[in-house]
């Protein structure tokens, strides 16, 4: 999984869609791993073989080909040793679509802009977007349309809690922390009466950052997302590593990306933190 090795970007060449170019291009850049860029045409679903905008494929391609090369001359200018190569699929559900590239890519990571079309997209998660963020095989940067752009991932923000199951999302982050010597908050939210079990987990998570500089945060609190959001707000954070579900992201998590104006990684359970 990590360093990259390839990384699949999805896009509908749109203003938003483009606003997570600049972040692949630099992660892909970091440890000089291919981009795919993966454009879905989307078909009825009534009928898969029907397009659902009906055109001549000449045309797709040479739409898709003139906003290809756009792209690519942005990656050159920000990063020309990023080699980067078009994907095409057909399909009626693109969220589908996008998981099923990035496995048969074998890919590391998905980096999506969480976007709608809608006067207040910052409140909205798009269906494409929901659909990769629950079931995606490989982790998923999520970065909302508008937020300020990263240069890096210097200061990355991890949130445990008492029940959790999986470490998948602490141990993706102590690789990148490790290569990239980057800062981590170790967070746990919790009451008066956990606050001893709560310390006791911050203290077995940080043997994962061994050599890191680890900062366990202990947060009061009942209103989970409310006190993660206030702190990630504080924190000036790079990013925020959460653990993926098995099923469909949970309505607590999609309240946290919708409200953090810092790019979001979802890793899912089992998902190796080094190739």
């Amino acid at each position: 999984m990590y360093p990259w090795r390839r990384i699949v970007i999805p896009t509908d060449f749109s203003t938003a869609a483009e606003w997570s170019f600049d972040s692949a291009v630099r992660m892909a850049g970091s440890t000089g791993a291919e981009l795919v860029i993966l454009h879905v045409r989307a078909t009825r679903p009534s009928n898969p073989d029907e397009l659902r905008f009906p055109a001549d494929d000449s045309l797709y391609a040479y739409a898709e080909q003139h906003e290809l090369e756009k792209l690519r001359d942005h990656a050159r200018r920000a990063n020309a040793t990023v080699q980067t190569r078009l994907v095409i699929q057909r399909a009626p559900d693109p969220g589908a679509a996008i998981n099923k590239t990035a496995a048969g890519e074998n890919a590391d990571l998905i980096v999506i802009s969480t976007h709608a079309r809608h006067h207040v997209a910052h409140l909205i998660i798009g269906s494409t977007t929901l659909n990769v963020l629950s079931g995606a095989p490989v982790p998923v940067l999520a970065i909302r349309y508008g937020i300020r752009a990263r240069r890096g991932l210097q200061r990355i923000l991890v949130p445990v809690h008492l029940k959790q199951r999986s470490t998948a999302a602490a141990s993706l982050a102590a690789s990148i922390a490790r290569r990239e010597k980057s800062e981590v908050h170790l967070m746990i939210v919790c009451q008066d009466a956990e606050q001893a079990a709560a310390e006791a987990l911050l203290g077995e998570m940080q043997g994962l950052f061994d050599g890191i500089e680890a900062k366990p945060i202990l947060l009061k609190g009942k209103d989970v997302d409310a006190e993660l959001v206030r702190y990630v707000r504080g924190a000036d954070a790079d990013a925020l590593f959460l653990n993926a579900g098995a099923h469909e992201i949970s309505t607590l998590k999609q309240d946290i990306i919708r409200q953090v104006d810092t790019p979001v990684m979802l890793v899912p359970a089992g998902a190796p933190s080094v190739s």
